[in-house]
């Protein structure tokens, strides 16, 4: 195999480089040395042999000096084309080579060098692989407000070293598609005994068996062992509460003890009301209790890069529709979850952003969302497509009549969060009256003073009528007349 001429004529410069080095002695820079090594390189490929086949044996290859015969390996070793100061360097692998994946680690591809410039490499393209299902970028720091309504002023109960996202099959407000009551927190399926930590700083208002009831020591509490802080912090003048259910112990809390955010509440577990290890995380506005929730997703940190998707359905007339499902898919086709809207009780919307559905936790980009809304006997189907801003909230509105809107202000939509004639539950667990008491004018169906005209049906003086019926003194006249004596003697002869 004979050697091209720039090819001998760049070796020989090398040589001509490397000699001036060693005898002027010229101390080398690190931008230095890698020149020189790629000039004395740069032949190689001319006088490199070819890379046979897989399943080919390797030839011999004849070089510009008398070599031994070598075999190419199948991976780079010790080139046979020495260094002009005699040290071996590593031959770069073949162009058509490709990098195997390996399960330990990522396989870096090395860039090779062009014959005709040996200052410009070659890279070769990068090997895929596909990210993990449970992968989460890091989350952004609390408190964080990127938008006037947003309220992103909790960490995550869960450390990012174990699963801190919600459970999508059933999220605030959902009751798992009849199955079971509406949800007012938020689940994560962490392992058992995984460490709970404080979303924020507060004061421990419960530590102990019985919250719901608030019973303590209470076993047959449907939270199990809960605690609950209520944070240094409010929200429109209102004071904000966590809660963190189910725990298997907490950690030697009391009522008063003052803790931070990060500090270990508990460790995670399976007790109360629960169907497997799991946390129950709740956030309260306004008051203490199971009927002033809020949507968790709402208020803790989001992912870095990621979004939170939420939204209004309604009906024609503005009212929003519950228990109606929307598809999440990216512009590819490819699925990526279904979210329900809120049931008509328990769940909460947002003081600020009304909405009837949300989901965290999606990649920021172009999605296409399908609702399906049950007004008749034949569904009608609204869809569009809407750009996900990262780290913050973005706001959709599917109405009847009106269609698809997407990235939207809660101003705009001027409906609110429910009409004033929905049921709900007044009574607390702690027995008192909750604030949505607008229902007392039902006692005014009640006809109580129409009623009064009972009283008036006791007819007794009209009963007095039956002494009249004793018609005694008219029956005496009917008595046969009786002749007189004298009339009789007139009579007679």
């Amino acid at each position: 195999m004979e050697t091209s001429r720039p090819s001998q004529k760049l070796s020989a410069c090398a040589r001509r480089c490397a000699r001036a080095v060693m005898h002027r002695r010229v101390a080398l820079g690190l931008p230095a040395a890698i020149l020189l090594l790629a000039l004395g390189a740069c032949a190689a490929p001319a006088i490199r042999p070819t890379l046979p086949a897989a399943t080919q044996s390797p030839t011999p290859v004849e070089t510009a000096t008398a070599v031994p015969e070598v075999q190419v390996p199948t991976q780079p070793e010790v080139s046979t084309t020495p260094l002009p100061w005699g040290e071996p360097t590593l031959a770069p692998p073949d162009i058509t080579s490709t990098p195997a994946p390996s399960q330990d680690y990522p396989v870096v591809a090395i860039p090779t060098i062009n014959p005709d410039n040996p200052l410009r490499f070659t890279f070769p393209t990068a090997a895929f692989f596909p990210t993990p299902l449970n992968w989460r970028p890091p989350l952004m720091g609390v408190p964080y407000s990127p938008g006037p309504f947003d309220h992103f002023w909790f960490a995550r109960p869960i450390a990012s070293d174990s699963v801190n996202y919600p459970l999508g099959t059933y999220r605030y407000g959902s009751d798992y598609s009849g199955q079971m009551s509406i949800h007012a927190g938020m689940d994560i399926d962490a392992l058992e005994n995984t460490p709970v930590l404080a979303a924020g700083p507060g004061v421990v208002v419960w530590a102990d068996w019985g919250l719901f009831n608030f019973l303590p020591g209470y076993e047959k509490d449907p939270y199990g062992i809960a605690v609950a802080l209520k944070h240094d912090f409010g929200y429109n003048n209102q004071p904000l509460y966590t809660l963190y259910a189910h725990l298997n112990a907490q950690n030697n809390l009391f009522v008063g003890k003052h803790v931070n955010t990060g500090d270990v509440l508990g460790w995670l577990g399976n007790t109360g009301n629960s169907t497997g290890p799991h946390l129950h995380f709740e956030v309260r506005v306004g008051n203490n209790n199971y009927f002033s929730t809020r949507n968790p997703e709402l208020w803790v940190a989001p992912y870095a890069g990621w979004g939170v998707l939420i939204g209004q359905v309604l009906d024609e007339r503005g009212r929003p529709l519950y228990r109606t499902n929307i598809d999440i898919t990216t512009m590819q086709g490819k699925y990526r979850a279904t979210v329900t809207t809120y049931g008509n009780r328990v769940a909460n919307p947002d003081d600020a952003w009304h909405e009837h559905f949300a989901i965290s936790d999606l990649p920021a980009g172009a999605y296409h969302l399908r609702a399906t809304l049950i007004l008749t006997d034949t569904p009608l189907i609204l869809e569009g497509n809407v750009n996900l801003m990262p780290d913050q909230i973005t706001f959709v509105v599917f109405q009847a009549g009106v269609g698809f809107k997407s990235n939207v202000a809660p101003a705009q939509t001027g409906t609110p969060p429910y009409p004033s004639d929905t049921p709900t539950y007044t009574p607390s667990p702690t027995g008192t009256p909750s604030p949505t008491l607008s229902r007392t004018p039902r006692p005014t169906s009640t006809i109580t003073p129409t009623r009064t005209r009972w009283p008036t049906w006791t007819l007794t003086p009209s009963l007095t009528r039956w002494p009249t019926w004793t018609p005694i003194p008219t029956r005496t006249p009917r008595a046969s007349p009786q002749p007189t004596p004298a009339a009789n003697s007139a009579a007679q002869p």
